[in-house]
């Protein structure tokens, strides 16, 4: 059961990930894990964590897997789990568990920079015609710009 000290561990953790210091967060997110191994948030960011830092895939995938398990409509877990494909060269792997988290949401920001980082790009709107092709790129435009415009709620 998570107790105040794996709370901050956590909160620790994630500030540690964000001012790019993984050692620090892997540290933190230990300590949290190790006083409540079934809270799939500590689950996921430690397994992540163990599995870029101390190379420790296997590890990771599992903690992952299992956060997931757990809560599958949480986008970050893909995010985490995402990466642990990355740390292992898993490009595929990783843009398939990405495309999973948007699902839940479409509008993460760290997701879709992974996607576009990895060069993943949908597919031309007309598959016969390369993607190149004048019409290809209009029609990609005109429905990039006008189908999320559509597609919003008015007034909001």
């Amino acid at each position: 059961m998570a107790t105040e000290g794996s709370k901050e561990q956590f909160l620790l953790g994630k500030r540690y990930l964000k001012e790019d210091k993984t050692d620090q967060a892997l540290r933190a997110f230990e300590k949290a894990y190790k006083e409540d191994k079934e809270d799939p948030y500590y689950l996921s960011y430690y397994g992540m964590c163990k599995a870029m830092r101390g190379g420790e895939i296997g590890l990771g995938l599992e903690l992952c897997t299992r956060a997931i398990k757990k809560e599958f409509f949480k986008a970050e877990f893909y995010l985490n789990l995402g990466k642990v494909y990355l740390a292992a060269g898993n490009k595929k792997g990783a843009i398939k568990v990405f495309l999973k988290g948007l699902k839940f949401e479409p509008d993460n920001e760290e997701i879709n920079k992974y996607l576009i980082d990895l060069g993943f790009r949908k597919k031309p709107v007309i598959p016969v015609l390369h993607r190149g092709n004048p019409v290809n790129k209009f029609l990609g435009i005109l429905f990039r710009r006008t189908i999320p415009n559509l597609l919003k709620k008015k007034g909001a």
